[in-house]
């Protein structure tokens, strides 16, 4: 037997005007099955709050993060980043239009490695440059960020 655990899912998503309620109550019946749903559109914020939670197998959760990814690639305006905990594990579950969401995963990992280098007590110096510039023009911003010298290391 698989092995079953707490499982919710929450959030926001910005939403364009053709997620109308049709749309979410689709949604709501293809994983009411498996789990309690919640979904409800603002209109005039242009959102859908979501809460989905139960004890679910791992592979019911994943099937549930698909569903809602599929949801958000249709109908979202932007990327989205939805709370994910199961088995008392807490995630982040990017959601949405494609690039935006793959910009929000690599701008995460950017900042995960910065704290492992700020936590050594490391000064570093920051240089952003447009994409499709030769090398050394003209950067966009520089940026220099130093550690706190209480906290560094003689």
């Amino acid at each position: 037997m698989k092995e079953a655990a707490t499982y919710v899912l929450s959030g926001a998503l910005p939403v364009n005007d053709d997620a109308d309620d049709e749309q979410l109550a689709r949604v709501s019946r293809h994983l009411s099955g498996i789990a309690t749903v919640y979904l409800k559109r603002d209109e005039m914020a242009q959102t859908v709050s979501l809460r989905i939670s139960g004890t679910l197998t791992r592979e019911d959760a994943r099937y549930i993060e698909q569903r809602i990814e599929r949801f958000a690639e249709e109908y979202t305006t932007a990327a989205a980043v939805l709370l994910r905990e199961w088995d008392g594990l807490t995630r982040w579950l990017v959601v949405g239009m494609n690039w935006q969401a793959q910009c929000l995963i690599k701008l995460g990992a950017v900042q995960e490695q910065y704290t492992k280098l700020a936590e050594r007590h490391l000064d570093f110096v920051l240089q952003l440059e447009p994409s499709d510039s030769p090398l050394r023009r003209t950067p966009l911003m520089c940026i220099s960020v130093e550690a706190d010298s209480e906290r560094m290391i003689p």
